[in-house]
């Protein structure tokens, strides 16, 4: 049973970027299924879905019309059309984690910021020094087969 059906865009890939797809949340299976068009879920045709027990909705307030959700460690992008298509559907999503137990569901207030820290220069910089380290120990090595 479909609690809501419609259009959305998904962020599919740096080449292709967002894409146009059919989205159809089931409530009782826990799933958020996605197809390329209207005509193909008609027709069964489905692309891929979304597992949304134990999601998590990631809110960006600088964009009313984005969210996210991040599932078995992988992030999802989706743009509504406007801010008030993003709240049904971002409201129907978490009423379903909710359901389906072991989910969370964000506070309206939470920023995509807050769930993943920016690296700061002093982040950059200690991985900068790890790498230097991996990269003379592999000179080092490289230096003793040749040796050898």
């Amino acid at each position: 049973m479909a609690t809501m059906e419609g259009s959305l865009s998904k962020w599919t890939n740096v080449m292709k970027g967002w894409q146009y797809r059919w989205f159809v949340l089931d409530d009782n299976a826990g799933l958020l299924s996605y197809y390329t068009s209207r005509e193909k879920m008609m027709r069964g045709v489905r692309r891929g879905c979304v597992r949304l027990k134990g999601a998590v909705i990631g809110i960006d307030d600088e964009d009313a019309s984005t969210f996210t959700i991040t599932v078995d460690s992988k992030t999802f992008h989706f743009q509504a059309r406007d801010g008030d298509e993003k709240e049904k559907w971002v409201r129907c999503l978490e009423n379903t984690i909710a359901r389906h137990g072991y989910g969370y569901k964000c506070p309206s207030t939470l920023r995509l910021d807050s769930v993943k820290p920016s690296p700061t220069m002093q982040d950059f910089d200690k991985k900068l020094a790890e790498a230097d380290a991996y990269l003379q120990i592999l000179i080092d090595q490289t230096k003793v087969y040749i040796i050898l």
